[in-house]
């Protein structure tokens, strides 16, 4: 089980929250970028944490790569590859990266696609969210042989309907 949540603001509580809910289920803890918090605080133990456009820390990097629940998985914020523009600079990267999922913020907004075999997944944003969904959310993400099953979850830890997914996992 993946654990993906990006674009708090600021807001340590959900954080922390999502961290302790999970910290002994999930065999990773993403989170995609905007925290707006210190790259030292201890909050990112056991987290995975990448630079946003509204992080002014250096201490955190702008992409990182790691292996979850045997899937390798790039992760960024995505302002750096023009998300809002389309998912082809992250999609390129990924592959470059020899990555199957990509993983991303910025937008506020959910997304789960299969784009060019890369699962690209946007979380949503557990403080200010946007779009159609107007949910403060997180995703999980629980990889098959098969598939992603994919879970949103508002910050009540409840499943929301409307954002279930099983998407299918290209062969490598």
């Amino acid at each position: 089980m993946i654990i993906v949540m990006s674009d708090s603001h600021g807001e340590s509580k959900i954080v922390q929250e999502i961290k302790t809910k999970y910290q002994d289920k999930a065999s990773a803890i993403i989170h995609c970028g905007d925290s707006e918090l210190d790259a030292t605080d201890s909050i990112w133990e056991g987290i995975t944490v990448v630079k946003g456009n509204c992080d002014f820390d250096d201490g955190f990097p702008d992409v990182t790569v790691l292996s979850a629940d045997q899937v390798d998985i790039f992760v960024t914020h995505g302002h750096l590859f023009s998300v809002n523009f389309g998912l082809a600079r992250l999609t390129a990267v990924a592959h470059e990266n020899k990555c199957e999922m990509a993983l991303f913020g910025h937008l506020h907004t959910p997304i789960a696609t299969i784009e060019e075999g890369i699962l690209c997944l946007n979380p949503g944003s557990v403080s200010q969210p946007r779009g159609q969904y107007n949910i403060k959310m997180y995703a999980i993400i629980e990889p098959t042989q098969e598939s992603y099953c994919i879970s949103y979850l508002d910050i009540n830890h409840q499943p929301i309907p409307t954002l279930q997914f099983e998407l299918p996992r290209s062969s490598k």
